[in-house]
């Protein structure tokens, strides 16, 4: 009897990932039957030496890359990319931007402008950036220096202020900038034409000893933007995730807080403040979940340091009143999952591992919220920073 041949291999994914070694590699994630393979098809040190966060714009079919600068440098970079038909990615252009740049967003203002916010860690920094939507870059039009004149319960990471997320509000009327070490959300306006100026209104204070590191806003079900909005945030340091209700008034921002709870769930009631770091924080596509990883193996300061192979991502349903219920804690497949991506549908997440240089796919059910089994993994030259998908 004759066999029909194998199905061949089917392109299925194309994701990006930054290392700190000065990497920026495009993986493939291929299929072939329902075997799937991940690897590196293409690496480029085109964006400085420390590169450290990606914001990837499929349609526009744009990267852009934010250099933090060594530890000795005194400024870092801001590069931008075009993506090819296959992912490989193409120098555009580059310019000057704080040192220590961790995270930045980036949002279209009209007329073919696009603005870009940067927040950076050690030398606390929020930088406002206008240029075209089609790639060139143009230099930093503010930068600002917060401070902090108290010092926060844990002295070793809250000796002054430490800039760590940007965030675009629902209504994209306003930016929140966490900051790590003054237990703050800092809230900013920006000039609907040119960005900056930036405007600081009163910010949203944590309790303290969160250190809130990474936040995303989400709606309850059947309201407008501004109605029953919460913003979510992990506490690296409390090892935490918040729930805040979130209201617009004439002068700017309020809250109220709604719930928290472990990220590590009833281990993590054991654990002392900054023994296992949070990182990252994500809502599903369909806005029923939140996943926040953990690095409970990978911190020396831990009683769990290296006891299990993985680090752990924790997976809650959110109720439609902002409180949390547990769903699963499951392991990221590596230590320190410094940040990690849903794609759109939501059925894959990729983690990016900086303690031993993988990427790590999973299969993730959609209606139950679970992470199952592994779809791919593949190890690279250096630490993983950013992992994100191309889509």
């Amino acid at each position: 009897m004759e066999t029909s041949p194998p199905e061949a291999e089917k392109y299925d994914a194309t994701l990006f990932a930054v290392q700190s070694n000065g990497d920026l590699s495009t993986l493939a994630l291929t299929r072939n039957g329902k075997s799937y393979n991940l690897s590196v098809t293409s690496t480029i040190r085109e964006c400085g030496s420390n590169p450290s966060w990606l914001n990837i714009d499929s349609k526009q079919r744009l990267l852009y890359c934010l250099d933090r600068g060594q530890s000795n440098a005194t400024e870092g970079s801001l590069n931008s990319f075009s993506i090819d038909s296959e992912g490989a990615l193409s120098k555009i252009d580059s310019v000057d931007a704080p040192f220590s740049g961790v995270a930045a967003e980036y949002f279209d203002i009209g007329g073919g402008k696009r603005g870009y916010v940067t927040a950076s860690y050690n030398k606390s920094a929020i930088a406002a950036f206008s240029f075209p939507s089609t790639g060139s870059l143009e230099p930093q039009a503010q930068i600002l220096y917060p401070t902090s004149n108290t010092t926060g319960p844990i002295p070793s990471r809250q000796n002054g202020s430490y800039s760590h997320h940007v965030i675009l509000d629902p209504t994209r009327k306003y930016i929140l900038i966490p900051d790590l070490g003054a237990d703050l959300i800092r809230v900013f306006t920006y000039h609907h034409e040119t960005v900056a100026p930036l405007t600081e209104l009163p910010p949203l204070r944590t309790e303290a000893g969160a250190g809130p590191r990474h936040g995303v806003f989400w709606k309850a079900p059947g309201r407008g933007k501004e109605g029953n909005c919460y913003l979510l945030f992990n506490g690296e340091l409390s090892q935490k995730v918040y729930s805040y209700r979130i209201s617009y008034t004439p002068s700017g921002l309020v809250w109220e807080k709604v719930f928290e709870a472990t990220a590590l769930g009833e281990l993590g009631e054991t654990l002392e403040p900054n023994t296992a770091p949070t990182s990252e924080i994500a809502v599903s596509p369909d806005q029923r979940f939140v996943i926040v990883s953990s690095r409970q193996h990978s911190f020396n300061l831990s009683p769990l340091y290296q006891k299990e192979p993985s680090d752990s991502l924790s997976t809650f349903r959110i109720q439609d009143d902002g409180t949390f219920s547990l769903v699963q804690i499951a392991p990221s497949g590596g230590y320190l999952p410094r940040q990690f991506s849903l794609n759109k549908k939501g059925d894959r997440l990729a983690v990016g591992h900086q303690g031993n240089s993988t990427v790590v796919v999973w299969d993730r059910d959609v209606r139950s919220g679970r992470i199952g089994e592994k779809v791919g993994e593949t190890k690279v030259r250096g630490p993983v920073v950013f992992v994100g998908w191309d889509e």
